[in-house]
């Protein structure tokens, strides 16, 4: 009898246990999960001249923000004067399409509302954006190439046109968004973003010796557009300048695979057999990716371990705080113990920007170059949304990531030997050439 008593209490335990167990997760799939109702992909969000009504209007603008209000950690922050930027805008902006007179709105111009409600926030990963397989590319993007920007766009001055591209862009730099700008006057969509009518094609004015010069482009798809540059080779690769003992490793993109870890080891693996004193890790115009590049990299250097950043994740109502830790070090065989160098231009970007700060505020090498694009300090890690009727694509981030050297907080990665990126090959160079 007492055999079944007890057996019939550890039964009703477990599954006590169990149905905790499931509401937990239950709570945590509904209510806390980060990702719960995002998707995977870009959507196609088609033509900007679809039109909405003012009803879908409305409900993709709060759609947004309540996905800002419940994944975006700055709305857990105390006294966050960027949140209040942000709502006040949002405010703005329903007000006027509800005091607006109008039957419909474009695609395009919901697209401009939204940027300008996410503009205060200024997070280079919380961002709207327009994606479509009908999207135009000026015909011939030869000269916008060689001579760069215009001094006028279809007659206005570019300045005014820049100025319109900064208020619906999202970014933590103005530096950075000045930069990207060179990439706007290639694209149709982007042109229309800040205001530039391209029905009859566009026109970019220079100022030469001879006067002011047109160039009048029409809109092709991508693959028919001429003149467009592509990245060459692989976005992982390295060489080696033995008079020197220099190896360079070149890194276009951080994407954490297998092909990167044998990449990274076959690099390795020759720099010791070669005897190398001096790396050189290209990080111009990488984007970023996954910050697991940067650690497996530096798994090969002749340290003990690096210390890395805190952050706050969100879960729910909820900022969980993560304190920065020292990442300890299993060497590999024979370590690298010579000098590092690292060149980054304003086009270095999230984790590539994350590899430059590990070497920076670790004092493992020398960065040569330009300021990286974002903030160390600053949110990331995105959630991704399309927004129900619009069809653009709403990215959140759910991470506030803080600088591993507290007192370098709010500044950029600046470099040790600031000079012109396209100049930061040769300055390495010959710092290595100086140390012999």
């Amino acid at each position: 009898m007492k055999k079944n008593k007890v057996l019939r209490i550890v039964i009703g335990l477990v599954i006590l246990a169990v149905v905790i167990a499931i509401l937990v997760y239950a709570r945590y799939r509904l209510f806390i999960n980060p990702y719960r109702g995002t998707v995977e992909s870009r959507a196609n969000a088609g033509s900007l001249e679809t039109e909405l009504t003012e009803k879908q209007v409305l409900k993709d603008m709060d759609y947004a923000i309540d996905k800002l209000r419940g994944r975006h950690p700055a709305w857990l922050e105390d006294e966050n004067q960027r949140v209040a930027d942000v709502e006040a805008a949002y405010e703005a902006e329903r007000q006027q399409v509800l005091a607006d007179d109008k039957d419909s709105y474009t695609v395009l111009e919901e697209w401009k509302m939204l940027g300008r409600v996410l503009h205060p926030l200024y997070d280079g990963h919380t961002r709207v954006a327009y994606f479509s397989d009908t999207d135009g590319y000026i015909n011939d993007s030869t000269q916008l190439n060689e001579l760069g920007l215009p001094d006028q766009i279809n007659g206005t001055p570019t300045e005014e046109v820049l100025e319109e591209y900064l208020k619906v862009f999202q970014y933590e730099r103005e530096e950075y968004a000045r930069a990207c700008f060179d990439k706007v006057l290639h694209k149709e969509s982007q042109l229309r973003l800040c205001g530039v009518d391209t029905s009859d094609g566009v026109t970019y004015t220079y100022q030469t010796e001879d006067g002011p010069k047109d160039y009048h482009y029409t809109f092709a798809p991508e693959k028919q557009s001429a003149g467009q540059q592509e990245k060459e080779g692989e976005w992982v690769s390295y060489s080696f300048d033995e008079s020197n003992s220099t190896a360079v490793f070149t890194l276009t993109e951080c994407n954490y695979d297998d092909f990167y870890e044998d990449t990274l080891k076959g690099f390795f693996d020759q720099v010791q057999e070669k005897n190398i004193e001096n790396i050189i890790v290209d990080l111009r115009g990488n984007p970023g990716g996954n910050s697991y590049v940067a650690d497996s990299f530096l798994m090969y250097l002749d340290i003990d371990g690096f210390d890395s950043w805190s952050s706050d994740v969100r879960y729910g109502n909820r900022l969980h705080h993560n304190e920065p830790y020292h990442c300890t070090v299993e060497k590999k065989e024979n370590p690298f113990s010579g000098n590092l160098y690292v060149l980054t231009d304003v086009y270095t970007y999230s984790a590539a920007m994350d590899f430059t700060m590990l070497v920076a505020d670790n004092h493992l090498g020398t960065i040569v170059g330009e300021a990286s694009g974002n903030m160390p300090d600053s949110y990331g890690d995105i959630l991704m949304f399309a927004l129900p009727n619009s069809k653009l694509t709403l990215t959140v981030s759910y991470k506030n990531w803080h600088r591993i050297d507290q007192s370098k907080t709010g500044e950029p990665i600046e470099p040790d030997y600031p000079c012109d990126p396209k100049d930061a090959m040769g300055v390495a160079q010959r710092l290595i050439r100086e140390k012999k």
